[in-house]
């Protein structure tokens, strides 16, 4: 027979409980937060092709403009989905800062809903 404590389960608020439902990580168990590293790399490189190479060259090379719109929706749409899977992250993490990064990701996938919703006007005008 084993003398070890099982540990408890964690009591959880209802706002908690909620938040890990949404995201379907309510019976996961704490991971460690390093896989995050890899969506903030491709985050980071959207990011600058979308708002560094794409206004630069689209002057230089015509008919990028045909391409623009089009590409901005698809990187909008990945960055969408990696900030859902890094918000998955931090919550199967357990971090304490996940109520501060939930905030931060809501205000990054509303900007993302935005910046779409002006290219869907773009392409159908």
């Amino acid at each position: 027979m084993s003398t070890e404590a099982q540990p408890q389960p964690r009591q959880r608020s209802s706002a908690e409980r909620i938040a890990r439902a949404v995201l379907r990580v309510e019976n996961t168990e704490p991971r460690a937060l390093m896989p995050m590293k890899g969506s903030l790399v491709l985050s980071a490189i959207r990011c600058v092709i979308t708002y560094v190479l794409i206004p630069a060259l689209a002057p230089l090379i015509s008919g990028i403009n045909v391409l623009a719109t089009p590409l901005s929706l698809l990187l909008s749409a990945v960055a969408g989905v990696m900030a859902v899977v890094s918000l998955r992250r931090v919550w199967m993490a357990d971090w304490s800062g996940k109520w501060g990064y939930t905030a931060f990701a809501v205000v990054v996938l509303v900007l993302i809903v935005v910046v779409m919703a002006f290219d869907v006007g773009r392409l159908l005008a």
